[in-house]
């Protein structure tokens, strides 16, 4: 080993700028959190190539004191901290001890400030740690703070830098978490000399997440609100069809600062859960507001991870105000017609129009022989006077003619002739606990008078604002998951003793995992024993599930099982089973449904919670109201 040296204070500064200062983004971070701190009402903030050539932050703050210039950009000096008990609570956006010094050891720093009440202000600048003399100079209240060539001194950071694109798309994530945690305060960002965004100052949350989201998003949030335990929550959620690819959507805010948690981005995954697809995640803007002491921002160098005394009730009370916010709102999408001035596919049209035609020719019944060649008012098709949509029983509908092909005959299944023999037939003979048969019986007689079955795939109806689109096997899968997860809460699940058990070959891995899941086979209504010492026999099996395979069946859930044995929670595991039994249950894309089916279905929307979306997360609705119909024939 070498000997032991202290080492310089440049060489200390650099260390502690690599904790602070990783890229420009830092810099404007630690800065504009500064402008924060000094109760500035307005902040502009000018970068030029990505930060790297020119940042500069002004504000209308409060403003430094003439004798206190030169001590704010020496290391270890900060007004935000009095005392080592300010630490474990700490009120502003941090003390920043070392953020002038560490910034001013990597470039060039020019500080300018005047307090309300000086006549003149002071300017100091920083060249690579060297502190310059103080001179005055004539400015406005508040404090401006310039830092030129960026890591000028340490071409090893440089080197490391992202193109100016990319460092410049950073600099403006930075501002837009800013900004979004202090809608009252007034933000300016100039890049190259064009400003990018101008924030008047006084907006509310929602105006402030429609100047960076736009207004289309911020009319869509649902607002949530509430305050238990010490704990104040307020956010806006959007609706799971606004759902994206990756969590960074999720902007987390506690105590005016922008923060990075799994704990809570997993809250709000679970608050979605069955409502989007499993890929997908949330948007949401959640504010937290408590006690300084019940958080530790001092954690990570930038404090953007935090450490929570009590955590857990923290992620409960996150998760529960947005699960009533959810289950109270109504989360059927808007079906929007494109634009009548948009490009189409001629060829496309087309053939619609053939198909079209050729669909109607159908319906009209041919004229008897020696006909003048004018249908009388019994032959003018299958529309008849009493409706715009006719009578069901003589309306044929549209069939496809892709991979389903088209069938009068209804499938093998057992078919309902209403909503409540439909409701026997999957979950027996009383409704869920939660529904009394009374309510059943009036969902039945309120359900729409007219409906139709489109490409054996999906139903439309009227409602009193407009039309609703169905996906009729996302929206039987919902209404039997929901009646499986209430039922499989209660005990184990109905079965039923097959005639001949069905034998599936098994590894010896799969052999284990089954007996170690034994009484998770008896929830799901399963018996299985050993057949041999490869193989095993199903001799009981879910009456849901009657007409499907338990070979298949058990062998997709032996995947599951394997997937699961690293660790995962079993209940998650129970979930993703249920959703794969009702899916495999319920009535696919293609099969032909009768009036009285069609009506029993969607009779059953109102009577289950997350009817918008199948487990899966998939919509099973979309809505279309008569204003939107208007609109593209041009009555309006």
């Amino acid at each position: 080993m070498g000997v032991i040296r202290q080492l310089p204070d440049l060489l200390v500064n650099k260390i502690a700028a690599g904790e602070v200062v990783e890229r420009p983004a830092s810099v404007v971070k630690e800065l504009i959190e500064n402008s924060l701190d000094a109760g500035a009402t307005r902040v502009s903030v000018s970068i030029e190539e990505g930060g790297q050539r020119l940042i500069r932050v002004a504000d209308n703050g409060c403003g430094i004191a003439a004798g206190d210039v030169h001590l704010a950009v020496s290391a270890h000096a900060t007004s935000k901290l009095a005392d080592e008990a300010a630490l474990f609570a700490i009120g502003t956006l941090g003390f920043r001890g070392e953020a002038l010094a560490s910034i001013g050891s990597v470039s060039n720093l020019r500080l300018t400030s005047r307090t309300h009440d000086a006549d003149a202000g002071a300017e100091v600048r920083v060249i690579g740690s060297r502190i310059k003399e103080t001179t005055a100079v004539g400015r406005p209240p508040g404090t401006t703070v310039e830092v030129r060539d960026l890591f000028f001194n340490v071409p090893a950071r440089r080197k490391f830098l992202r193109t100016k694109s990319t460092e410049t798309a950073r600099v403006t994530e930075l501002f837009t978490r800013l900004a979004l945690a202090h809608p009252p305060i007034a933000f300016d960002l100039t890049k190259n000399g064009r400003t990018s965004h101008s924030l008047p100052g006084e907006q509310t949350t929602v105006e402030r997440i429609a100047s960076f989201f736009g207004p289309e998003m911020a009319d869509e949030l649902m607002h949530f609100q509430r305050t238990e335990h010490g704990l104040a929550i307020e956010g806006y959620a959007a609706p799971p069809a606004r759902a994206r690819a990756t969590g960074n959507w999720q902007y987390l805010f506690v105590n005016g600062r922008w923060i990075r948690d799994r704990m809570l981005q997993f809250a709000m995954r679970e608050a979605y859960r069955g409502l989007m697809e499993h890929d997908r995640y949330p948007v949401a803007f959640v504010y937290l507001t408590l006690d300084p002491a019940g958080v530790d921002v001092n954690v990570h160098p930038t404090k953007i991870e935090v450490r929570w005394r009590d955590g857990g009730t923290v992620r409960s009370q996150v998760l529960s105000a947005l699960r009533e916010t959810l289950q109270a709102a109504d989360l059927t999408p808007a079906l929007r017609a494109p634009s009548p001035h948009a490009q189409v596919d001629d060829s496309r049209n087309d053939q619609l129009r053939h198909e079209a035609a050729e669909w109607f020719k159908r319906q009209i019944p041919a004229q008897p022989t020696g006909s003048s060649g004018t249908a009388d008012s019994t032959s003018r098709g299958a529309f008849p006077r009493g409706g715009a949509l006719g009578d069901r029983t003589t309306v044929t509908p549209y069939r496809s003619t892709g991979n389903h092909p088209a069938s009068d005959s209804v499938s093998d299944r057992p078919r309902p002739a209403d909503a409540l023999s439909l409701w026997r037939t999957h979950y027996g003979d009383s409704p869920s606990p939660d529904v009394h048969q009374p309510a059943l019986e009036g969902m039945v007689q309120r359900a729409p008078g007219r409906a139709l079955q489109l490409h054996n795939t999906y139903l439309v109806t009227e409602t009193e604002d407009g039309l609703l689109i169905i996906d009729q096997h996302a929206l039987h899968e919902r209404v039997i998951y929901e009646e499986l997860r209430k039922r499989i809460t209660g005990g184990a699940l109905e079965s039923q003793r097959l005639l001949l058990p069905e034998t599936l070959a098994v590894t010896p891995d799969q052999m284990a995992l089954l007996e170690t899941h034994r009484d998770l086979l008896q929830r799901l209504g399963m018996e299985v024993s050993p057949f041999g010492p490869d193989t095993v026999a199903v001799h009981a099996f879910p009456s849901l599930l009657a007409d499907t395979s338990a070979r298949r069946v058990l062998g997709d859930l032996l995947d599951k099982l394997a997937e699961n044995d690293a660790g995962g929670d079993v209940e998650d595991l129970v979930h993703e089973l249920l959703e794969m039994m009702a899916c495999k249950a319920a009535v696919k894309a293609g099969d032909p449904l009768t009036p009285e089916e069609i009506d029993a279905l969607i009779a059953q929307r109102s009577l289950v919670e997350k009817s918008s979306n199948c487990p899966h997360g998939r919509p099973t609705t979309l809505s279309m109201s008569v204003k939107e119909l208007e609109k593209q024939f041009k009555r309006r």
